[in-house]
């Protein structure tokens, strides 16, 4: 990387500190206003958080600040000098890298090709290996550990948002904008990604932290700035502030996010499914569950427990080696996603943009792709009915924007989710399989879908809902299975026990009396 490139900006004279001050920030999609009038100032040595609820703007302030959206009005001073140019080059060659909540890594190149890819040191044109110390360094002094080697189409969320971070450092940027950072990271990653934050900030590093996990921002950040419907409510210090505090200013209410109300002891007699003794080629062994109709059951376990491979062997992804698998009564073993389908069975992924949406699609064509049958006569689309029925559901979910023909790529992370629900909610399933539901999600999206699943549950939909956050699945589960290196190891009525209880079991560890 050629440091010494003349940035696109006005004479800097501002020495060694970085400071980002934007001036009337205004930026539109489509005529709709997603950010208007924003002033805020970024300081070097800092770590400042971005919150508020999916589609408030804070993804598209930080993709501004990282030249990935231009203006639509306003300005942008970078250490006092007006820039006059900005891309996404033009912000990394000034020192400024973003970790995008959805990934932009090449699948099929290796972990270090994708850390150095453009920046790769060669002699006459003949690529090297001269950047092997830079990583080692980098990954020693982070501690994630990553296979250099190892393609990243074979890596987990996790692990491929650890490729993004040493991305960044190994580009010599000194603001990294991170965007939901910690959105697939187990607990003790989460504080290796914190502490690094720290030595960064000490460094002279401006960290904008952009989190919908209050407790995280609460807890790193140095600063926070709020915004609200495209418009920022207040940047303060964070010890000036509380949880409540900060939900309030998100959400405009003094509401706090809260579960369903659900009836205890409530009697399920109508079963569904019932998994025996089943194994996959996957790591899943000796997993046994039921569930009923109307019936919202949650696996419970780790990172890697093997949770995700239950569901993948339910819905015919994973094949499996042995056992059996009951569905409405009779033996079946799915040997493809259709006849899953086709059988009342839907799987919402983890990962909405590789998995479960189309992007050059607009939101109707990603809701009603599902059941096509449902709104043609004679393999003629009726585009009155598919409207309406799309209609339907985006009012039924809160999508916004609620146009039919929205540009899903242009949507929050939360109503990309929703409209994920609506695609499979078209296609009126017998049994929802939920991997991650509200990953990426703020408080207030959170408590539509939370609404959505107890609803869907109160008409007689069964779902096997997979959470890393476990207060989601205690909350929202009849009962709950914890998973442990791919087997169900017990079960449990959440109501009757605690989370504490949970993780003491998953960690195999005893419980220490205060007594």
């Amino acid at each position: 990387m050629n440091t010494n490139k003349e940035p696109e900006l006005e004479k800097n004279n501002s020495g060694s500190k970085t400071k980002i001050t934007l001036k009337n920030i205004t930026k539109s999609f489509s005529g709709i206003t997603v950010l208007n009038n924003i002033n805020l100032e970024f300081t070097s040595g800092e770590i400042h958080g971005l919150v508020g609820q999916n589609g408030a703007g804070k993804s598209t302030l930080g993709k501004i600040i990282g030249g990935h959206y231009k203006l639509s009005s306003g300005k942008i001073f970078l250490n006092d000098n007006l820039i006059k140019k900005w891309s996404s080059k033009i912000a990394l060659d000034n020192g400024i890298a973003m970790i995008h909540q959805e990934l932009a890594l090449v699948p099929g190149m290796t972990v270090y090709d994708n850390i150095f890819l453009g920046i790769e040191e060669n002699y006459y044109g003949i690529l090297g290996k001269q950047n092997t110390k830079l990583f080692n360094d980098l990954d020693q002094k982070i501690g994630f550990n990553l296979d250099p080697n190892q393609k990243v189409s074979s890596l987990r969320i996790a692990d491929q948002q650890k490729v993004e971070i040493i991305r960044a450092l190994a580009r010599n940027a000194k603001v990294i904008i991170m965007d939901e950072p910690t959105s697939s990271l187990t607990n003790d990653e989460v504080i290796k990604l914190h502490d690094l934050m720290h030595k960064l900030k000490k460094s002279g590093y401006l960290i904008i932290y952009v989190s919908h996990f209050l407790d995280a921002i609460i807890e790193v950040c140095d600063k926070i700035s709020i915004l609200r419907d495209g418009n920022l409510i207040r940047s303060s210090k964070i010890q000036n502030e509380t949880k409540s505090s900060i939900v309030e200013a998100m959400l405009g209410t003094k509401e706090e996010i809260a579960f369903p109300n659900k009836k205890k002891n409530k009697i399920f007699d109508k079963k569904i499914l019932e998994l025996s003794n089943i194994k996959t080629y996957t790591g899943v062994k000796n997993v046994n569950l039921t569930i009923n109709k109307g019936e919202i059951v949650g696996l419970l376990g780790l990172v890697g427990s093997g949770r995700t491979e239950i569901l993948r062997s339910i819905f015919g992804i994973d094949q499996i080696q042995s056992g059996s698998i009951k569905y409405e009564n009779e033996i079946t073993n799915f040997k493809k996603v259709e006849d899953a389908i086709n059988k009342g069975i839907v799987m919402i992924p983890e990962d909405r943009r590789k998995l479960g949406l189309v992007f050059t699609q607009n939101t109707k064509s990603n809701i009603s792709i599902t059941n096509l049958k449902n709104v043609s006569n004679n393999q003629v689309i009726d585009t009155q009915k598919e409207i309406k029925l799309v209609k339907d559901l985006i009012n039924l979910l809160d999508i916004k924007p609620t146009s039919t023909n929205g540009n899903i790529a242009f949507y929050s992370g939360g109503n990309q989710q929703k409209v994920l629900f609506a695609k499979w909610i078209f296609n009126s399933p017998k049994l929802i399989l939920l991997d991650e539901p509200t990953r990426g999600i703020d408080v207030g999206a959170k408590r539509k879908i939370y609404e959505l699943i107890n609803n869907l549950s109160s008409k007689g939909v069964a779902i096997l809902l997979v959470s890393s956050e476990l207060e989601e699945v205690m909350g929202l589960a009849d009962r709950a299975y914890l998973v442990k290196e791919g087997e169900t190891i017990n079960e449990i009525i959440p109501y009757q026990t605690s989370i504490d209880n949970v993780l003491f079991e998953l960690f195999g560890a005893e419980k220490v009396s205060n007594e």
